[in-house]
């Protein structure tokens, strides 16, 4: 009786460590512990769990980092298992182990909510930006995967290395820098539950959409910078095509089908 009890308080404790949301601070620790010890804190500024003031609620970046060669928002994902998707699918999928298979949102749509939000508190172009996306568990991707999602630190840090072209001035960075931490809401509980409520209330707002107007003529992702894509027509030869909703700021397009 004694074992068996034991054994119930070990599962129980196991299970409350394994929550999606303590997987994911886990993976957001390893990932900024990463940054900090790696990167040069003369060229790269290092925020991390950034819960910001959007319209009509709030939004919480997992990392940014601010350098003269622009702005990464990063998006981690502790994960594990096989992942499927691409980058114009709204929900990715991932297969555990014994098959059992779970949906979650496209993380590069997720943090294209991010890239926008940040692209508006700073008022800059979004070319200054990167949406970037990591992986930090054992998860394998079973799809090709957009250059942008990286799977494991030392992936990321090769796709931040990519970027060496300065795009802004020491001036800019350290102003950006300092905007940005003025305007995070402070982390707390209050802050925390003010942003579960917010997500709640998006949530139930496209359930409701969803129910009450026809969604054919929206969807996909711009292949470009991750926006939603409308249908349109070209005007010379009648066929249709899918448009970024940026247009003229990004001229991403895809093929209708």
């Amino acid at each position: 009786m004694l074992k068996f009890l034991l054994k119930s308080a070990f599962w129980a404790l196991e299970a409350s460590y394994n929550t999606p949301e303590r997987k994911g601070a886990r993976g957001e620790r390893r990932v900024h512990s990463a940054l900090t010890s790696v990167l040069n804190e003369k060229d790269y500024q290092v925020l991390s769990d950034l819960t910001l003031p959007v319209a009509g609620g709030t939004t919480q970046i997992d990392h940014l980092l601010i350098s003269r060669y622009g702005i990464f928002v990063i998006e981690t994902k502790n994960m594990s298992g096989w992942i499927f998707g691409s980058s114009d699918q709204r929900n990715w999928t991932q297969v555990l182990k014994g098959g059992k298979r779970r949906s979650f949102q496209n993380p590069l749509r997720q943090n294209y909510a991010h890239v926008k939000a940040v692209q508006v508190i700073l008022g800059i172009e979004q070319s200054l930006l990167y949406n970037f996306v990591v992986f930090t568990g054992s998860a394998q991707p079973k799809t090709a995967m957009p250059e942008n999602v990286a799977w494991g630190l030392q992936d990321l840090g090769r796709l931040i290395a990519i970027e060496k072209q300065v795009v802004l001035s020491e001036a800019q960075v350290t102003a950006y820098v300092t905007k940005l931490r003025n305007t995070a809401l402070e982390n707390g509980r209050e802050t925390q539950k003010e942003h579960l409520e917010n997500l709640q209330r998006k949530t139930a707002a496209k359930v409701k959409s969803s129910t009450d107007k026809p969604v054919a003529r929206i969807g996909r992702s711009c292949p470009r910078c991750g926006a939603n894509m409308v249908e349109r027509t070209n005007r010379r030869t009648g066929n249709a095509f899918w448009g970024c909703v940026e247009f003229p700021k990004c001229r991403g397009t895809r093929k209708a089908v």
